[in-house]
């Protein structure tokens, strides 16, 4: 991978770290060591470094390159391939270095981005006008203004330079005779005068020099007669205070004879108009051959020459072995560790368990027989590779239930349980091999092994292998297998009231799931109606949450991914989805068992005690970050039998109203569930999502895309598989941490699963009716107390 090094700057104080901070979105602000991130420029990744430098550390002459300083921290200073230069508009001693500095970055054929700090500060509180400054740095690529409460600014910045370095280097390599001719159709335009000079002092050597925009710059500016240009190397003296003028040169030949055409031209790269619009990134195109027959009050960004500069055609997606190096790539950036969760979870939408573990091994045997590369170095690359098999193995062991993908990983531990450096690992996945491996439902995926096993040996390793064990037994490590964290609580009170209870994988949650299958058993009577009265708030929303908890964590990451991308058919006969199915008729029952159990009594003063309790439910199941079911409690009460209950609603006090009010906004759906998926988003762990929500981002996603793509449909569309991570890992963050103290409450769970009720909409609306008639009228006490359970 390509490395970039880009050097923040400026006078002390101007705010280099903030800078970096934000451009590279860090937590916190760096360092005195360079801050390297992976970042994707036209979807080829770069080792982008940028790192900061005060203007003091080095001495600055106009009229040579610039001298870097050796070493940096004790470290040694990288190459520096490009220079964002940062001035502090509240701070006029910031650019008393920056004409000498920019004209030594000319001179060094380095390019520069201008950048004004602090510019949050009213523009008649600045010292500096900015745009006197802008309109004096015409070598610069461009030229941006940022501030503490726009951190885009800054991301925008670092782009515009990455492009034009990145374009810069492919034309270097490419385009050598284009930049020939090109050089040659800007020299035939300039004035006479310039022509009996030797060739242009400083841009000639640039592959992005516009002819158009030396032009613009030569206008409007008289040219005196025996003037040398190639030894004048001064800025123009300008007031950047803008006291004087506004970003425009001096007109007065007499005052004006210290400005050089050199320090006019542009360097390597492009210039942004003044009137920048920094609110997108930047689209940078080279083209200069044409360039005159442009008008110059058309920016030059927006210029487009492909006929003279021809570029080859990006390929659409990656191939397969594309992502297997990215896979085992080292790990430089939070996005290369999520792109490991993703395609381990995903990659069964295009590729077969044998054909990765096949690509893999292959690698590893590839660096093991490379003679030329250091051991060290051999080393680490190794340790990557078996790092992603072993989580592979410990995330989803049932890829290697079928014959021929067993027999090739017991055959890869075998061999790696040799190398002492390598034990470790192989302990790990022979434990997850001999206890976890279950047949899995192959049901929707693309790609699957092969039934048929040509082995007709037994399966037993220690058969097959005999020196596998004697070599296992040999190890001394005890870690047990990875595993799903437990959820367990060390609570245990009164019998048959509180249970602690304890899960440890997808299996014992599965067990566990299939017990709260609603029976409807218990009649709603009043005495269920006291009982319910009577239990606290926090044992049913407990109860509530440890239920919702358990379905959430029955469910496999890669069920979901299935669900909503299978026909109808075809999930009737896939095992796997009675977990999701289970976890949406949940929420379904808990909807309807909210709006029965507030139509359980007649009389508005008994409907809105229980209606008030839902609601300081609601609240608790808010604070749980239960999200599920709160969004199941709201969807009971909001229903249109509870929701025209007015003389119930009347009867709930200012001031729990106004708490529940604030509990709708948060689940609503404006502006795309906005407010819920902020909190999501910063809610601590544990968590439990609202299913149906994130379900339905899914299928946006796998509809919107296809999975293969290019001429041949043969190349990955990763960025789909980006999308779906973006919904995918925080769900799977949240089945990592499980509550802590969650016990099971006997009473609460009968309360909630075993309540003989109606549920069909139209039964409960005639209720709702019953008990409360459009009209205001009273109700009619003769009637039977439950008529409406004649249907259940």
């Amino acid at each position: 991978m390509e490395g970039i090094n880009i050097c923040v700057i400026g006078a002390n104080g101007v705010g280099k770290s903030h800078f970096i901070q934000r451009a590279m979105s860090l937590p916190r602000i760096p360092g005195p060591n360079p801050t390297t991130a992976r970042i994707n420029i036209d979807n080829i990744p770069y080792a982008v470094t940028l790192f900061e430098l005060d203007l003091e550390y080095f001495d600055v002459d106009p009229d040579r390159q610039i001298k870097w300083p050796k070493q940096m921290g004790g470290a040694i200073l990288p190459r520096v391939n490009g220079v964002l230069l940062l001035y502090d508009v509240m701070n006029r001693e910031s650019i008393i270095e920056l004409p000498q500095t920019l004209n030594a970055l000319v001179n060094s054929s380095l390019p520069a981005v201008l950048v004004a700090t602090k510019c949050d500060n009213p523009e008649n509180l600045r010292h500096i006008d900015t745009e006197a400054v802008a309109a004096a740095c015409q070598s610069c690529l461009a030229t941006f203004k940022t501030s503490a409460n726009k951190p885009e600014s800054t991301r925008i910045a670092l782009s515009t330079l990455l492009k034009a370095l990145v374009m810069r280097s492919q034309e270097a390599e490419g385009v050598e005779g284009v930049g020939s001719r090109r050089r040659a159709a800007s020299a035939a335009h300039l004035d006479a005068q310039l022509e009996t000079t030797s060739a242009r002092p400083l841009s000639q050597h640039s592959k992005h020099s516009r002819a158009s925009s030396d032009m613009s710059l030569l206008r409007g500016f008289p040219i005196q007669p025996g003037t040398d240009y190639r030894h004048s190397s001064r800025s123009p003296r300008v007031d950047y205070t803008g006291s004087h003028i506004t970003g425009q040169f001096p007109e007065n030949p007499e005052d004006d004879s210290n400005q050089t055409v050199s320090s006019m031209l542009r360097t390597p790269g492009i210039r942004l108009d003044r009137s920048q619009n920094t609110a997108s990134f930047l689209d940078i195109e080279d083209s200069d051959a044409d360039s005159l027959r442009y008008s110059d009050d058309i920016p030059l960004l927006q210029r487009s020459d492909e006929s003279v500069f021809e570029r080859p055609q990006k390929k659409l997606g990656h191939t397969f072995d594309e992502l297997v190096d990215r896979l085992i790539a080292s790990k430089m950036s939070r996005a290369d560790y999520n792109f490991l969760e993703i395609f381990l979870c995903l990659y069964r939408k295009f590729a077969s368990p044998g054909q990765l573990l096949s690509s893999l091994l292959s690698r590893l045997d590839r660096v093991k027989d490379d003679k030329s590369v250091h051991y060290l170095t051999k080393t680490a690359t190794q340790l990557r590779i078996i790092e992603v098999i072993a989580k592979w193995v410990g995330t989803y062991p049932g890829d290697f239930a079928r014959p021929a993908t067993r027999r090739n990983l017991e055959d890869f531990i075998r061999h790696l349980s040799t190398e002492p450096i390598f034990s470790a690992a192989a302990q790990q996945m022979r434990r997850t091999l001999e206890s976890s491996i279950i047949e899995a439902d192959d049901t929707g995926w693309e790609k699957a092994d092969s039934f048929e096993d040509t082995d007709s040996e037994p399966r037993d390793s220690s058969k097959r292998y005999p020196d596998m064990s004697e070599s296992m037994s040999s190890l001394g490590v005890d870690d047990p297998v990875e595993r799903r964290p437990s959820a367990s609580s060390s609570l245990q009170m009164e019998s048959g009231k509180m249970h602690s209870f304890q899960f440890h994988s997808y299996e014992d949650y599965e067990r566990e799931a299939a017990t709260m299958v609603p029976t409807y058993t218990l009649p709603l009577t009043k005495f269920r109606y006291h009982i319910f009265m009577d239990t606290q708030n926090d044992d049913i929303a407990d109860e509530m949450t440890r239920i919702d908890w358990v379905m959430f964590s029955s469910i496999r990451i890669r069920d979901l991914v299935r669900h909503v991308s299978l026909s109808a058919e075809q999930k009737e006969k896939c095992k796997a989805m009675k977990n999701v199915n289970r976890m949406i008729a949940h929420f379904n029952h808990i909807a309807v068992w909210v709006s029965n159990m507030i139509l359980m009594r007649d009389k508005a003063k008994h409907r809105a005690q229980m209606l008030e309790k839902f609601m300081n439910i609601a609240l608790k199941l808010r604070q749980l970050n239960n999200y599920n079911g709160l969004a199941a409690v709201l969807a009971g009460i909001n229903g249109t039998a509870i929701h025209r209950l007015s003389q119930t609603r009347q009867l709930i006090p200012a001031d729990v109203q106004k708490r529940f009010a604030r509990l709708v906004l948060l689940m609503g759906t404006q502006k795309s569930h906005f407010a819920y998926r902020l909190a999501w988003e910063n809610s601590p762990l544990p968590r439990i999502p609202f299913i149906p929500l994130h379900r339905r981002d899914l299928v946006s996603a796998e509809e919107g895309s296809m999975t293969l793509v290019g001429p041949q449909g043969d190349r990955i569309n990763w960025k789909k598989f980006e999308i779906l991570g973006e919904i995918l890992l925080p769900i799977m963050k949240s089945q990592g941490t499980p509550y802590p103290n969650l016990s099971k409450h006997d009473t609460a769970r009968e309360l909630i699963l075993d309540c003989l009720m109606p549920t069909d909409e139209e039964d409960i609306y005639q209720r709702s009716i019953q008990v409360e008639s459009p009209s205001g009228g009273s109700v009619d006490t003769g009637k039977k107390k439950f008529p409406w359970f004649a249907k259940s």
